[in-house]
């Protein structure tokens, strides 16, 4: 009988996430500018992602590895339209990069943190660490690694692409794998 009482309260809490994961991400798009460096539809789909996988009984760290390719691939697209733009942005393209990535990580957790995804009440932890943090470190380096390895292959192959779409294929088949791992571990 507990069974069922807990099951209804999570169905509930599920619920009240998605309600305000879906508040909160129509929040966001009434008061976005026309143009911004980071993607407040792809924060708030992931917000309504975190709500469903939570209702669904799965750990956040799942969706915590997709948050941090959505990190990754928003802070290269940024540093893409940077250098495409020439905004006389000069200096050192590793730490345009990683400025970029460290911004896109803190808009993204705090719009978490300001949903109430995480923080004090949350009891999705890893060894005490937020789930949805572990996650996002975790698919963060997984994904810019794979970037890097599928430059790789491309500088190898004379500056062409092994197959269409190379780039996406990795990172994803990477993240995929990546949650996997979590969905068997956890």
């Amino acid at each position: 009988m507990k069974s069922k009482e807990r099951n209804e309260k999570n169905k509930r809490e599920g619920m009240k996430h998605l309600t305000l994961a879906l508040a909160v991400m129509l929040a966001f798009i009434a008061t976005i500018p026309g143009v911004m460096a980071h993607c407040p539809l792809c924060t708030g789909a992931t917000i309504v992602g975190v709500g469903i996988t939570r209702s669904l009984g799965l750990d956040d760290s799942i969706v915590g590895v997709f948050v941090g390719g959505m990190i990754i691939s928003t802070a290269l697209w940024a540093d893409k339209v940077l250098k495409k733009k020439n905004l006389g942005i000069k200096g050192n393209d590793k730490l345009r990069l990683l400025s970029l990535i460290a911004l896109m990580s803190v808009l993204t957790l705090v719009t978490f943190y300001y949903a109430g995804l995480f923080g004090r009440g949350n009891s999705f932890r890893i060894f005490g660490i937020e789930s949805l943090l572990v996650g996002s470190f975790s698919g963060g380096i997984l994904s810019l690694g794979a970037f890097y390895y599928s430059n790789h292959l491309k500088n190898k192959n004379g500056g062409k692409v092994l197959f269409n779409y190379q780039t996406m294929v990795i990172s994803l088949a990477v993240l995929m794998m990546n949650a996997g791992l979590f969905a068997l571990l956890l």
